[in-house]
This record gives C-alpha cells, structure tokens and sequence, in this order.
C-alpha cells in the first residue's frame, strides 16, 4: 500500500486537492456565516458556564477559605493530639463547621448591623440629594447673573437653563421612572433566586471539596504525572505550588490590610463627625483590595459623597484619606503583606490596566498575582534557554554591557571594540 501511494503521483496530487478543496470551502461557509456561527458558540459556552458556575464557584470558596480552615484544625490538633484517622477526620469536619460558623456568622452580624447602617446613610444622601441640587443650582444662577453683570464684553450671555433643565430633581423622581424600576425590580427576581441556588450550593460542594482536599490533590498529582514525563510534571507542580504560596499570601494580606485601613477610616471618619462615617470606610476599605489604582478609586466616591456636606469637609476626607493611604503604602503594607508577589509596579499597574478591562473589579484584583506566576514561569524559561546557549546576562542593577560568552570568546564588564577584542585575542595566542 506504501509503494502504490508513492508511486501514484497523480493520485496523491488528486486527494490533496480534493483536500484544499473541501477545507477551502469549509473556511467559507464558516466565514460568510459569521453572524449566526459565533452567536451559537458563545451561547453554547454561556450554557456550560452556567452549568458548571456552582462547581467552579465552590472549588474558588474551597480554595479561598483552605487557610482559614487549616489555622482551625491545627489549633485542633494540637490541642485534641488524635490517635486514629477517624478522629482526625472528625476534627477535619468540625473545623470546616466552625469555619461556616464564622463566616456566616459574619455575614449575620453585618445584616444585622452593619447593612442597616450604610442603608440608612444612603437613604439619608438620597433624601438630600434634591436639596443639593437645588443648592447648586442657585449657587450657578448667582454664578450666572455676576458673569452676565460685570463682564458685557462677552459676545454672548451665559445662559445655563439647560443646564438647570438636567439638575432638576424632577426629572430622576418623577412616578414614571419609580414605575420603572419597580419593574426592573421584579423583573430580576428569578434572577435573584437562581443566583442564591448557585451559591448555596457552591457553599455545598465547597464544603466536600475541603473535606476531602488531600483526594483531590493526590488525584491532579497522578494526572500530570499521567499525561506528562516525569520531569515536567515535577516542573508544573513546583510551578503550581509556587503560585499558590503568591496568591494565597496575597489574597490574606490584602484582605487583613484592607480591613484594619477600613477600621481605621471609620474611626478617623466618626472624629470628624462626618455624617457618612460607615458608608465611605466600607468604600474605602473594599477598593483597598485593588493594588495601586485601589486606594484612589476609593477616594473619588467618598470625596464625592462628602462634597454634598460642603468644600471644607471634603477637603479634610480628602486630606484624611490621603494620610491614611500614605501609612498604607509606607507602613502597614510593607509589615503585613512584604514582598509578596515580587512585582515592579510597571508589572503591578499594567496587569491592573489588563485585568480590569477584561473582567471588570475581579480582573483589577486577581491581576497581580496571574501576571507574578505568568511572569516566574516565563523567567524560568528564559534562564534555561540561555543556560542551554550558555549567555549568562548580568542583573539590572549591574553593569548593563556586562555580557559574557562562555564559547570562543568573552566580553569584558569594560566593553571594548570589536576590533581591539580580536586584536587581544590574536596577541594572546601569539
């Protein structure tokens, strides 16, 4: 069969024409129905997400919530000291229990206090909201009328009855508009219900998932070593564990530092009396989480908000929480997060800019440590690559020209000529 394919020339050229022919006109049905074919494979992948969104939500819970979870059952373990592995077992249960305790325990206390609060402080800048437009508006007019007074050269009057027209407080709460979202609202409500299903039972499989971590740690081990020779499965999980340490370290460090910057916003905040003292420590406290662009994102709405209240008591938030930001960054960031991903702040604000442009707030904050593990595999490479051409590259703190050749020949750290290098090398040999 081997020799009739090879001595058929004309038969070969036949079917790889034939072959030519049918991918040809295979790439232009697909390409002139572009409309109807991409729709289709985005709904089709929108329906496996949403099959798998509780698995894939729990195993995230899982993995977020293991550290916690592991301090609880080593403080166990040291004081219970078990014999057998049920008991072990047992302790393993009882911590993942007191782990949800805790958690929706939390959840329960900020329902019930915490929750009220900010809804009372929204409602309470709802209410004045009309009033502060209203205030703005005279405020423009009297604006307006000593412009148009004491400035006739102007080849225009200024006339800011448009301007009047959008800050009318009629026009956002009008019955019209509270029809509308009243429907918008009910409208949401299976939404809403499908939604607390996904999570409740995300929270389901999570638990399993921590109970029986070791099982599925053991079980992606003998899955790379399965489809992968022995060295490289050694390299991804090295790989993988390495990431985990850099984002598990970053994730409890951010989310410690964020919450002592939000107490402390509160506390600062209830000093000066401003009004709005939860609402914007919450904001603040939540933006925290973001490196970089963060604290700034949160300073924008709490200025904002407390612009209402006057210019004088949002300078002093602004001023507050530019304090606040500085002992973040100069103080309590170093001690509690260090160097935990070991990224430049190129790397930091670049992966921000990325991150949040693809997926939004989760982007902006699952950016940094993607890009530290991204950036540590694509290093490990290159140092490899090079150790195989034997280039050894100095440091960038180093001299910048320092590059040695262990071939045939090598360059000074003081970089010479070409010309005057061959000439060493031939007196050398002289």
């Amino acid at each position: 069969m081997k020799k009739f394919w090879e001595t058929n020339n004309y038969l070969r050229i036949s079917l790889y024409a034939i072959f030519v022919i049918v991918i040809s006109i295979l790439f232009y049905r697909i390409s002139s129905n572009t409309d109807n074919i991409v729709p289709s494979i985005i709904t089709f992948f929108k329906k496996i997400e949403a099959v798998l969104s509780p698995i894939l939500y729990g195993l995230v819970i899982a993995y977020l919530f293991n550290p916690i979870m592991n301090f609880f059952e080593t403080t166990l373990l040291k004081l219970i000291k078990p014999k057998t592995d049920g008991q072990r077992k047992k302790i393993r249960t009882f911590s993942i229990v007191l782990l949800y305790l805790c958690i929706f325990g939390s959840l329960v206390l900020m329902i019930r206090y915490l929750i009220p609060q900010i809804l009372l402080n929204i409602r309470d800048l709802a209410n004045m909201l009309p009033k502060y437009i209203d205030e703005f508006n005279a405020s423009l007019k009297n604006f307006e009328g000593t412009i148009n007074a004491n400035i006739a050269s102007l080849p225009y009057q200024m006339d800011t009855s448009k301007l009047f027209d959008i800050l009318s407080p009629e026009k956002y709460f009008d019955a019209e508009r509270v029809n509308t979202i009243m429907t918008t609202v009910v409208s949401q409500a299976f939404n809403i219900t499908s939604s607390l299903f996904k999570w409740f039972m995300a929270f389901v499989i999570s638990f399993y998932a921590l109970e029986q971590k070791e099982a599925f740690a053991r079980g992606t081990k003998r899955l790379t070593y399965t489809c992968f020779s022995e060295s490289t499965a050694h390299k991804i999980i090295d790989l993988f564990k390495e990431g985990h340490e850099i984002f598990i370290r970053f994730f409890v460090g951010k989310f410690i530092d964020s919450f002592i910057i939000g107490v402390i916003c509160f506390i600062g905040l209830s000093i000066i009396k401003n009004p709005y003292a939860l609402l914007l420590s919450v904001i603040v406290g939540v933006f925290n989480m973001i490196p970089y662009f963060g604290p700034i994102l949160g300073a924008v709405p709490a200025v904002l908000i407390t612009l209402f209240e006057g210019f004088l008591p949002a300078l002093t938030v602004a001023g507050f929480i530019f304090l606040l930001q500085q002992f973040d960054g100069l103080v309590l960031g170093p001690k509690i997060l260090g160097d935990s991903i070991g990224l430049s702040p190129f790397w930091i604000i670049s992966s921000i800019i990325v991150g949040g442009a693809l997926w939004g707030p989760l982007g902006m904050f699952f950016a940094s440590p993607l890009i530290a593990i991204i950036l540590l595999t694509i290093n490990r490479w290159m140092d490899k690559m090079l150790a195989v051409k034997k280039i050894s590259v100095a440091s960038p703190l180093g001299n910048v020209n320092s590059i040695s050749y262990s071939k045939e020949k090598k360059i000074s750290k003081n970089p010479e000529t070409p010309k005057d290098t061959n000439s060493k090398n031939h007196s050398s040999k002289s």
